[in-house]
């Protein structure tokens, strides 16, 4: 009965499995759909065959007669062009930049692989009459309480829109909102919302690209708990097996647990014993004090006043939690550098709890070695932390 239960587990397994690879099945035919079976070089013939498209700047004479033969091609005549490899019958015709008014002027010619590039000089706008028909227009002004959108350069053109709360009256004038009267749909808020076409693709792209994802996560997810339940199966089996081997061996066990419990019992008495002795060593050694016990204030700020540069020293105090009108009201009260900066350390340490007695605690000596650090003023701290901090250091009297 076990083993059938098995199979019937594995077998719900894999019926599982080849259902998930079915599911991710149909995105791979769509793609090989798309990529076709012609290479890129090449297009596909009225018979199906494959045939090698022609060079950039010639036309298709004649399609290849078998696949694996070449198609015959022919250059394009003087005035016409094609730009990319292609099988087209026919070449396309240059565009013909008109320079009589010299409005219009010629930046590059036609050639059999590139078309002519015109350009309007400035203050005009090109405006294509047909495919290869340019025409330079002048550009547009805006009227009064109009905006101009764009730039009135190459093949832009200038477009004027109303101003901030203006509608439109004539389409080179806008006024304000305040002087409409039934008129105030047209002063909306102008939206600027996105094409559904553009939505459209953007969501089948994502489709296309977050359902194969998720079938694969589904797969890897299968696999792994086909292989935990393998796992488990094999352990249980093991387990099943060592408990029918140390049944057997609990008798002897069990005639040898007095022996152990003895030699348990005087092993944890000498265990005891050491854990004792420790604990007094541990009481007879004297712990170091914060060193130093006692920090004269006005030694440690001279000390600080000497090592931090003046250039930084404001963005110390800063950093330190003292206040802009403390720092002002420092140097206004104080015409020397050094007295200005003292008392913004004095301010700091009163606020911070550490000047009573005039003595200076650790804590704070290292809130000052930290902060320092903070600005990487490195050399300061360490000079800081080996005058006041160290452990050699004599105590203060």
């Amino acid at each position: 009965m076990r083993h059938d239960s098995t199979t019937r587990r594995w077998t719900l397994h894999i019926i599982i499995s080849l259902f998930l690879v079915l599911i991710s099945q149909p995105y791979a035919t769509v793609d090989a759909a798309a990529v076709g079976k012609c290479a890129e070089n090449e297009y596909e013939n009225s018979q199906g065959d494959c045939c090698d498209k022609c060079h950039p700047g010639y036309r298709l004479k004649k399609e290849c007669p078998a696949q694996g033969k070449r198609s015959v091609c022919e250059k394009c005549k003087s005035g016409t062009y094609l730009n990319t490899s292609n099988y087209n019958p026919t070449c396309w015709t240059c565009k013909k930049c008109d320079s009589r008014d010299k409005i219009m002027f010629t930046v590059s010619n036609c050639t059999i692989t590139k078309n002519s590039e015109c350009k309007c000089k400035e203050g005009y706008y090109m405006k294509m009459l047909d495919e290869w028909t340019p025409q330079c227009r002048k550009c547009k002004t805006c009227g009064d309480g109009q905006l101009t959108v764009g730039n009135c350069t190459g093949d832009n053109y200038d477009h004027c829109i109303c101003k901030d709360k203006h509608y439109k009256v004539k389409n080179n004038l806008c006024k304000p909102c305040d002087e409409c009267i039934g008129c105030e749909d047209l002063c909306e808020p102008r939206f600027t919302t996105e094409p559904t076409l553009q939505k459209t693709i953007s969501n089948n792209k994502v489709s296309q690209i977050v359902f194969p994802i998720c079938a694969c996560i589904i797969a890897v997810m299968v696999g792994v708990f086909l292989l935990y339940e393998a796992v488990r199966i094999w352990r249980k089996r093991k387990r099943a097996s060592s408990n029918h081997s140390s049944s057997r061996d609990d008798k002897a066990k069990s005639e040898d647990e007095p022996m152990m419990e003895e030699a348990s019992s005087v092993t944890e008495i000498k265990d005891v014993s050491i854990s004792n002795q420790l604990y007094e060593t541990e009481l007879r050694i004297e712990l170091p004090d914060c060193v130093p016990r006692e920090i004269k204030i006005a030694e440690f700020f001279y000390f600080v006043l000497d090592e931090i540069p003046v250039g930084r020293f404001k963005e110390l105090v800063r950093r330190l939690g003292v206040s802009e009108p403390d720092i002002e009201r420092a140097e206004n009260d104080h015409r020397a550098c050094k007295d200005a900066q003292y008392q913004m350390l004095k301010v700091w340490s009163d606020r911070c709890g550490g000047g009573g007695n005039n003595i200076l605690s650790c804590h704070l000596i290292q809130m000052f070695i930290d902060t320092l650090r903070d600005m990487y003023l490195s050399s300061c701290a360490d000079s800081v932390e080996t005058k006041f901090l160290s452990q050699d250091r004599p105590i203060s009297q």
